[in-house]
């Protein structure tokens, strides 16, 4: 049994061994062919035995016209992070010392969530070295972990393929997509253009109130404290130091709701994306973010920092968050965000907004929280759900769907609504404009100077 798996593995490109190329089960196969034609007709049994050796000793001889293992190395170049669904080149570098040619083709040691594309039958000429390039598409967050490479070249005339594993350990981190990220930070407001929103700038004289002080040449006259002026008998100014930056706590369920399949990923995967470009917007702008990742139980924290180097923290800091297969823990995971940050603050939660919707006593923690932050939780719509509400009702069958569809989001959206009466809104949207209805809430909230 062990010595049939070692068989297995090696037609799987895996071990190392010596297995025939196509070339000579094709040539054996017609010189086979050529032997059986012969047959009706008589000829010796030296003419047999000779053709056989000769057939033998060409392909023997074979073995030994290509490479020792010794004589060529390999080495792979790979980056040490990669983004989710972004294509990304490897490459490997296969440097021949020996006085043969070969042809090489090759399998790395990746999972199949990256989906590689391998090239066919390079030819590296002798005494030179060459860099074969290969594009992969991850699917899956997580670290990785890269092991071996499992390398067969032909010999001279291609009669023989030598398969060995070379022991290339490397590490790949695939990280969430940052296209909404990076769309942002290009431009915000583009990014912003089709919500037919506008970031405003603050506008002069703004910020926290610093001290009075003698008015200068330069100084805005629209400051000037004329209660201290008539007191003083001198021109006095007010001076505002900058309004120090807006506290932003994200947290992210990653319990078993979010692990509904979207067209490209889950919940999880669409939430850690949008909770990233709203990170960034905020940082960018000089506020504080905080983020929690929780289902049972906490799973993941990255306290509050300011400045868009703090991003890089968050990411290596969710980039490999899974869905966990067990219920959330909503009062937990509040809980421990109201201590993490004692400021008043905007806490953004990203869940399934159906949960709220049917269990009403996480109204009462949210609720308390209501007294000292803004809070808004952000969901993805159910696009099964709009797709029966949008059907044309040609039969019976369709409109009982239909009909049913409809209670069930007129009622999600009267419970919606309940909320929003207690200063508690909560939103849906596609998936694909989650991080855009995200960031636009937000910088309604700075706008309107609620927070």
């Amino acid at each position: 049994m062990k010595r049939f798996k070692n068989w297995w593995d090696r037609l799987l490109f895996r071990d190392r061994g010596i297995v025939p190329t196509k070339k000579l089960l094709i040539l054996y196969s017609a010189f086979t062919a050529i032997l059986f034609l012969l047959s009706f007709w008589r000829f010796s049994w030296v003419f047999l035995l000779i053709s056989t050796a000769i057939v033998i000793a060409v392909s023997t001889a074979d073995l030994f016209l290509s490479p020792h293992k010794n004589e060529w190395s390999v080495k792979r170049t790979s980056p040490r992070e990669t983004e989710r669904y972004q294509g990304e080149q490897l490459s490997i570098t296969v440097t021949n010392h020996s006085a043969f040619s070969m042809h090489v083709r090759f399998v790395d040691d990746l999972p199949r969530s990256f989906q590689p594309s391998y090239p066919n039958n390079i030819f590296i000429p002798k005494q030179r070295a060459a860099t074969i390039e290969y594009q992969v598409w991850p699917q899956v967050r997580g670290k990785y972990s890269i092991n071996y490479l499992y390398i067969r070249y032909t010999s001279m005339i291609g009669l023989w393929e030598k398969q060995v594993t070379i022991s290339q350990p490397d590490t790949i981190k695939v990280i969430p997509n940052l296209s909404e990220t990076k769309r942002y930070l290009a431009s915000a407001q583009t990014y912003l253009l089709h919500e037919g929103l506008k970031i405003r700038k603050m506008k002069s004289g703004t910020g926290e109130f610093s001290k009075v002080r003698n008015y200068v040449v330069g100084d805005d006259p629209r400051k000037i404290n004329w209660r201290q002026s008539a007191k003083f008998q001198e021109i006095m100014t007010n001076e505002f130091e900058p309004e120090h930056g807006k506290h932003i706590t994200i947290c992210i369920d990653c319990g078993r709701m979010m692990g509904v399949e979207l067209e490209e990923g889950n919940r999880l995967e669409k939430s850690v994306e949008a909770a990233i470009t709203l990170a960034a917007a905020a940082l960018d702008n000089g506020d504080y973010v905080a983020v929690v990742v929780f289902s049972k139980e906490i799973q993941a924290v990255a306290p509050a920092g300011k400045g868009l180097q703090h991003l890089d923290t968050i990411l290596q800091t969710i980039y490999a968050v899974q869905v966990d297969a067990q219920e959330s823990n909503y009062p937990l995971a509040i809980q421990y965000a109201q201590t993490l940050q004692q400021k008043r603050s905007m806490i953004v939660l990203f869940s399934d907004v159906a949960t709220f919707v049917h269990e009403d006593h996480h109204l009462f923690y949210m609720k308390q929280l209501r007294k000292r932050h803004l809070f808004l939780m952000l969901g993805i719509e159910d696009r099964l759900l709009q797709k029966t509400i949008s059907q044309t009702p040609e039969t019976t069958a369709i409109a009982m769907r239909k009909s049913i569809a409809q209670k069930q989001y007129l009622y999600q959206k009267q419970v919606m609504t309940k909320w929003e009466k207690h200063g508690l809104p909560m939103l849906e949207a596609p998936a694909d404009q989650l991080a855009v209805t995200a960031v636009s809430h937000y910088i309604q909230t700075l706008n309107r100077g609620l927070l």
